[in-house]
């Protein structure tokens, strides 16, 4: 690898927690074998946390800085935001300035899933979404507008500043709420979530599995298929999820087409050569080719360990 160490690139792998107190043995840390992969490959592989003092004086001394280790950053919201803020006055204000995968302005776009309101007037299918400021409300005017948004059915009510379906909840009927719906609704008007609370109308097609398809550079490397266990609706592993990878022949040529146009709109939107890695999250019913469920640019897990993205992966990293 060619960089300002002799021969060697100089990469740092931004983390939220401690670098010591992560545990980087599978499951319990997703893309967990990039730094050994790297390290194989002859980089220099710094892990530090973004919440570090001095932190923006020891950015300035890498040659790439990712931030595809910055696991449950959306805790500390409010110093994250900051921190990116910083960054991004400092950044690129050198031409000596490291390469930053993500670039800062994607970054700070994908913290808020308000983009999903933003990817809908580019002509995207999402769930039927809202989104409100919860602490504005009492309880009974939350319930009334959420009864009002969708008289009847169920919706799934989450943070815009969130992640692993953390503070999610689903409300079976909205017509008839239960205890644990209107307790919900309390946390939320006690400002107990993380930015806006969104209201989105649960799609049953998530039973089926919601993918995942994962672009490292400009390829669509390859597409997971992410499954709830029975009679939820969270995919994710914590809650006895399960996922497997696919053959990307197998996917519809329209769900194709939709999936690379979302990826076509970020690089008009941020740049090209600015998306370093991006998942997109979404589902397959009979009437719509692909419903986006969720963009992710930040900390996304890409199944590395698969085999699959990492040649391209490495190619931006090592740049």
């Amino acid at each position: 690898m060619r960089g300002s160490s002799g021969n060697r690139r100089k990469v740092l792998l931004l983390t939220t927690e401690p670098p010591n107190a992560i545990k980087t043995e599978w499951p319990h840390y997703q893309n967990y074998n990039l730094p050994d992969i790297l390290k194989a490959r002859g980089a220099l592989v710094t892990l530090k946390s973004w919440r570090e003092e001095g932190i923006l004086t020891t950015i300035s001394q890498f040659d790439t800085v990712t931030f595809l280790w910055c696991k449950d950053y959306y805790k500390h919201s409010d110093a994250f935001f900051n921190f990116l803020d910083e960054l991004q006055k400092t950044a690129y204000s050198s031409s000596c300035a490291p390469k930053m995968i993500n670039d800062i302005n994607l970054i700070q776009w994908n913290t808020n899933k308000r983009y999903l309101l933003e990817m809908e007037q580019e002509g995207f299918a999402i769930p039927e979404t809202r989104l409100v400021q919860p602490e504005k409300y009492t309880v009974s005017g939350l319930h009334a507008l959420v009864q009002d948004f969708f008289p009847s059915g169920s919706v799934v009510l989450k943070p815009s500043i969130s992640g692993s379906a953390i503070m999610t909840h689903r409300v079976t009927d909205t017509s008839t709420m239960s205890l644990d719906d209107l307790t919900f609704l309390k946390l939320c008007t006690q400002g107990k979530l993380h930015g806006f609370l969104v209201i989105q109308a649960f799609e049953p097609n998530i039973s089926a599995g919601e993918y995942s398809f994962i672009f490292v550079c400009t390829s669509l490397t390859h597409v997971m298929l992410k499954r709830p266990k029975e009679g939820d609706y969270r995919v994710q592993d914590i809650y006895g999820g399960f996922n497997k990878l696919l053959d990307i022949r197998s996917i519809n040529a329209d769900t194709l087409q939709v999936v690379q146009e979302i990826f076509m709109s970020l690089q008009r939107r941020f740049g090209e050569g600015r998306v370093g890695y991006v998942r997109i999250d979404g589902l397959i019913t009979n009437d719509r080719p692909f419903v986006l469920m969720e963009i992710e640019a930040i900390e996304p897990h890409l199944w590395l360990e698969t085999g699959n993205g990492v040649d391209e992966m490495l190619n931006i990293l090592e740049a």
